[in-house]
């Protein structure tokens, strides 16, 4: 049928004919319970019993509202062909299902809108919607009132349609919906790449300040060359020009003496003696220069010099037999001069007056006997003052002459001190007090030291505990002249003895020549020996120190006419090449020394290599480290593996780094070895220049005689 209808109201299409039976017209009433089987969930209350009356549809109601309340009943169906009666009906059903359309309150934030049936709200059961609290409405099916008539006549059951049942929630104001969210995103977002950006550069930052090697640290004197100089021998200046080495002359070399990579240099004697240098041990005091070497203006300006090229200055202290012990009580006390005199009479004659005042009736007795009869008068206060007085001029008369001679050379500048002939104070009960008092004297960066002799002589653990606390080095002379046995047997006695039982005990100062003993070119008949010896010194395990003139090898002076100074023909004047650069000798044209000056040395093919070792000992740890700490034990790094027919081997290593071998021949014959058992191979590092930087293997090795030479040997 054809009805006509405003634009604004929907167009519904009905059959022509509505079927007039009584079972069709009470379809939507008389429904089978499956439809409400159907629906999403079952009701939480159970639903009204059903009703099988004719008259149903014209008189119940069909939807019941929230309240109770029936709605407008749906007029019945005969007359709802007529238009009327079609327009009631519609709104009828479109105010019924109102609810279903109705979005919840927009003030609960938890609600969405029902609009869309992909909704996931709605697409969720009703039962959890509402036990969750995540939507306001109950949904349920019923049939389509619309429909009905068009699925009458084809037997189907009539579709179903939701109505939706709303349950009121009370609205919420949650307060972190007033927030700005966007900025917050923003701001987490940047702070989060500030911090990654910080992170980032803080591990580059630290893999870019990391050191390359993780060596061990040490201190200037722990593991640098020292050079001991005689100065008397070494360089005498144009200045004085009396065939006498000066400090002036020192001064001068001391280029020298950095190109060869001296770290530490070592003054023997420079105090006033009477005939020096010949009789130098003959000292007069321990705090003045001796004027044959120049003025106090002199020794600063070698100070300044030697700090100015970042090395460091050690002075020899000849305690024996100049002191005679450390603590003398034999000197004689200051007398007390005019001045304190006149003191003390002011005060005797002010303490009379007191005492005639307070007993008047006894004017002619003495102050004694006044004092007699009144025991209760405190005594007099001059006589404690005289005392306190007397006791400061002892202490300040009785200390020490070391200990003076300390202050006064620190002062001026001095970086050590090597205590000769300290064996013989070790056995005093003030030894171990007087140590730390020097030590004290000295701070952290400044150096005593001792030879091994004072270690060995000291007899109590008082003593040999401060020897072991407050020295840095302990000098050990190594003999060399009795074959590489003896050698090895003095090395493995210092390396597995007592030095070596703690990290903090002192470092080894090796010595092979000094003042005290003739010169290793004079004792070893071989060309190369005296560098091949100076490089053994060098590849040991602590502070090795070089004696003047021995890096090239010069002898004892062969003086005829003077036999009588035998004691002094090793401390022959320093030998220079004219050829040098310097254009000096040890003395000016025409000035003939103290003693005669030192011949040319014997071509040797070693020359040179002092340098090149000191080079490499500073930045090879396995050579100047002392020793390695393993499993809480100090294991001096340092093996002899080979010693014999005049050869020796001797091998440094440390954890993870190549381990270098120190090979020399003492002997005058040349030495054709197979070592394979021991090494396989390396590279020479230092050595004669025909070997530098070549491979040499152990399966068969030729060394001349004097020869030596460092290798590297592979890992």
């Amino acid at each position: 049928m054809n009805i006509p209808k405003s634009e604004g109201l929907l167009s519904v299409v009905f059959p022509t004919e509505l079927a007039s039976s009584s079972s069709s017209r009470q379809l939507i009433i008389n429904q089978d319970q499956q439809d409400e089987e159907a629906s999403d969930c079952p009701l939480l209350t159970p639903s009204p019993p059903l009703i099988r009356s004719d008259d149903t549809l014209e008189s119940g109601a069909i939807y019941v509202s929230l309240e109770g309340n029936p709605v407008e009943s749906i007029p019945p169906l005969e007359n709802i062909n007529k238009e009327d009666g079609l327009s009631e009906f519609m709104n009828i059903v479109n105010s019924s299902s109102k609810a279903l359309n109705d979005e919840p309150s927009s003030r609960d934030p938890m609600v969405e809108s029902t609009s869309s049936d992909n909704s996931s709200d709605t697409n969720e059961p009703v039962c959890a919607q509402l036990l969750t609290q995540l939507n306001t409405a109950y949904q349920h099916l019923a049939p389509d009132a619309q429909a009905l008539f068009y699925n009458q006549e084809s037997g189907g059951k009539p579709p179903l349609v939701g109505i939706q049942l709303v349950v009121p929630k009370p609205p919420k104001d949650y307060r972190f919906m007033k927030w700005n969210w966007p900025l917050i995103r923003k701001t987490c977002f940047w702070s989060l790449m500030s911090v990654l950006a910080g992170c980032t550069a803080l591990v580059i930052g630290v893999i870019a300040t990391m050191p390359k090697k993780c060596d061990p640290r040490v201190q200037w004197w722990q593991g640098s060359i020292f050079y001991e100089i005689f100065p008397a021998s070494f360089q005498d200046s144009s200045k004085a020009s009396d065939g006498i080495g000066d400090l002036r002359g020192i001064t001068m070399r001391l280029d020298y003496l950095k190109k060869l990579g001296v770290r530490g240099i070592r003054l023997n004697s420079i105090f006033p003696a009477a005939h020096y240098p010949e009789y130098y041990w003959n000292i007069k005091n321990l705090t003045d220069v001796n004027k044959d070497l120049g003025t106090l203006e002199d020794f600063a300006t070698l100070v300044h010099e030697i700090h100015r090229r970042n090395m460091s200055l050690v002075l020899d202290l000849p305690l024996y037999p100049f002191v005679k012990n450390l603590y003398d009580e034999n000197v004689a006390v200051e007398k007390p001069n005019k001045t304190d005199k006149a003191v003390r009479e002011r005060r005797d004659v002010t303490d009379d007056v007191i005492l005639q005042k307070v007993v008047p009736t006894t004017p002619s007795m003495s102050v004694q006997a006044i004092r007699e009869l009144l025991p209760s008068i405190p005594p007099p206060l001059d006589k404690p003052q005289q005392q306190g007085l007397t006791s400061n001029r002892i202490t300040a008369a009785t200390e020490n002459p070391v200990m003076s001679a300390i202050k006064i050379w620190l002062q001026r500048g001095v970086d050590g001190f090597y205590l000769k002939g300290l064996e013989h104070y070790v056995d005093e009960e003030s030894f171990p007090s007087n140590l730390n008092q020097w030590k004290s004297l000295l701070g952290y960066d400044r150096i005593l030291i001792c030879h091994m002799d004072a270690l060995t002589a000291a007899k109590s653990a008082a003593a040999r505990n401060s020897i072991l606390k407050k020295m840095d080095l302990v000098d050990v002379t190594l003999r060399v002249s009795n074959g590489t046995n003896v050698i090895k047997k003095q090395i493995e006695d210092v390396t597995k003895g007592l030095l070596f039982e703690k990290p903090d005990y002192p470092w080894v100062h090796w010595s092979i020549g000094g003042v005290d003993s003739k010169r290793v070119a004079s004792m070893i008949s071989v060309k190369n020996a005296t560098m091949a010896i100076s490089l053994l010194g060098m590849i040991l395990p602590g502070t090795p120190s070089i004696f003047y003139g021995d890096e090239i090898g010069i002898p004892d002076c062969d003086c005829e006419d003077h036999k009588d100074l035998a004691r002094v023909h090793n401390l022959v004047p320093m030998y220079w090449d004219p050829n040098d650069g310097s254009g000096h000798k040890f003395a000016s044209v025409g000035v003939r020394g103290w003693l005669p000056e030192a011949t040319k040395p014997l071509e040797t093919s070693l020359m040179g290599t002092i340098a090149e070792m000191a080079n490499l000992r500073y930045k090879t740890t396995p050579i100047y480290v002392k020793a390695v700490l393993k499993e809480n034990q100090v294991l001096a790094n340092c093996d002899i593996r080979y010693a014999d027919d005049e050869m020796i081997v001797i091998e440094r290593w440390y954890p993870r780094r190549n381990s270098y071998i120190f090979l020399a021949n003492l002997g005058n014959k040349t030495l054709t070895k197979d070592l394979s058992f021991l090494y396989y191979g390396g590279q020479v590092v230092v050595g004669p220049s025909y070997r530098l930087n070549r491979d040499v293997y152990f399966k068969e090795l030729i060394v001349p005689p004097g020869e030596a030479f460092i290798i590297k040997l592979d890992k």
